[in-house]
């Protein structure tokens, strides 16, 4: 999956500078499953042809680790440009960026993460003479490697707000590391199989996938420039005038093993005991304890909504209540929700729910 804003946005970027944040040897700890992960940030103001401070930085890059421990970056800058008598222009820049990771690579784990950019042009007049640009990217990567199928889930919220000639993003992605390397100017600019999912201007999307054993990137982050000049029917338009991005964003990367379960839902669950899911049939086997069943006059599964296993009077109780297993068949390549809804002999009715992800 691939957001065509977010590939827009980026595109704003020099390859040059997205190239300098891309590959960072930095030593992990010796548990660790990530390589090469840091947070770093990007920025440049220029004056295009007002003397000033123009400005270029491609700050080294904090590492983080795959061990439970947050680690948060942030830069800004900012510097004065003049034109003619009178005529000034003010540029600004920041980042703030913070991720945090589970260890990766063999089992369950979440990274999460948040990023924010901010970039503004402002002319001491309603216009100005001057083609003051100011750009700034704050992002975290890192590379890993599964040693087995995996399931990730990537979801993406943020916020932005843009005035005068700006634009700006929030984005998220994972991308396998043999393809695209570990520079992330691959990663968000040309897409291929990469999943990735971004906010933009507002709201949240999810996207989620089946990755097969290999070596991955992951990254995040926010970037925001600011212009005091477009284009107009291709030519420069004259007025020239303030500008300011703002975009932050929160993100969420969970990693799962084919046929995980969630937690089990409804005032039923103490009543029902539900199984893992067996990848190789994809039957799962649903418990009713002796009480249960004592206490039972009817039990019902559905499968995605629809009829499963009935078990009621012999069929349930036997010449003598004990416990049962409930065999159920469902199909290994898609998501199941098991719902149980058990019938109680003082007439209460209660249900339990748990959903699988695929095998497959």
């Amino acid at each position: 999956m691939k957001s065509l804003s977010a590939r827009r946005a980026v595109a704003g970027i020099s390859l040059g500078a997205l190239a300098g944040l891309g590959l960072v040897c930095v030593p992990t700890a010796a548990h660790a499953a990530v390589e090469t992960a840091g947070i770093g940030s990007y920025a440049s103001m220029s004056g295009g042809g007002c003397p000033g401070d123009d400005y270029y930085n491609d700050e080294d890059f904090v590492p983080w680790s795959d061990n439970g421990v947050p680690v948060t970056k942030t830069s800004s800058m900012s510097g004065t440009f003049t034109g003619g008598e009178g005529d000034t222009v003010g540029a600004k820049t920041s980042t703030a960026a913070t991720i945090n990771s589970t260890p990766l690579g063999s089992g369950p784990a979440t990274i999460t993460g948040t990023s924010a950019a901010t970039a503004s042009v402002a002319p001491s007049g309603e216009q100005t003479a001057c083609d003051v640009r100011a750009e700034t990217m704050a992002l975290a990567r890192g590379a890993f490697t599964l040693t087995q199928p995996t399931w990730v889930s990537v979801t993406a919220s943020g916020h932005g707000q843009r005035q005068g000639r700006s634009f700006g993003t929030s984005m998220v992605g994972i991308g396998n590391a043999d393809e695209f390397g570990t520079s992330l100017e691959s990663l968000f600019l040309f897409g291929g199989d990469a999943l990735m999912v971004a906010a933009g201007d507002r709201g949240s999307a999810t996207s989620s996938t089946l990755l097969q054993p290999g070596k991955y990137v992951v990254a995040l982050g926010s970037l925001a420039h600011a212009r005091t000049f477009t284009y107009v029917d291709e030519e420069i338009d004259p007025q020239r005038t303030a500008a300011s991005a703002s975009y932050s964003g929160d993100f969420r990367i969970e990693f799962s093993k084919p046929g995980t379960a969630s937690p089990v839902t409804g005032k039923g669950a103490s009543k029902v005991q539900f199984g893992e899911r067996d990848c190789a049939s994809g039957n799962i086997a649903v418990n009713l304890s002796k009480k249960t069943v004592k206490k039972a006059k009817r039990v019902a599964v559905r499968i995605n909504g629809a009829k499963g296993p009935v078990l009621k009077g012999k069929k349930l109780k036997g010449k003598h209540p004990k416990a049962k297993t409930i065999s159920v068949p469902t199909s290994i390549t898609g998501t199941v929700k098991v719902k149980v809804k058990v019938m109680l002999a003082n007439g209460r009715r209660v249900q339990a729910t748990r959903s699988y992800l695929p095998c497959k």
